[in-house]
């Protein structure tokens, strides 16, 4: 985190427009008595990490025991239960 990504509540509230700048470019972090309270997105990297979720392939030594219990079961897991009939 950059000092000229950090903003406080009050500077956010007096001087949203200058806040926002370049919103798109790189997140805010916003404060409240010193304290990180709130990240300020910009729309096309909220919906990036959000709404367009990426999957990721694990190694087995990667993954944790009940995780790998819950992949076994998934496996097993028939096509026709994952779909859904009207």
């Amino acid at each position: 985190m950059m000092k000229d990504q950090c903003i406080s509540v009050t500077e956010l509230r007096t001087k949203t427009k200058k806040c926002l700048e370049d919103i798109e470019k790189e997140p805010k972090y916003v404060f409240l008595n010193n304290h990180p309270i709130a990240v300020i997105l910009g729309v096309s990297q909220y919906e990036d990490r959000f709404l367009n979720p990426q999957l990721v392939e694990l190694r087995t030594s990667e993954v944790g025991g009940a995780l790998a219990e819950q992949a076994k079961k998934a496996k097993k897991t028939k096509k026709s239960d994952l779909v859904n009939r009207r």
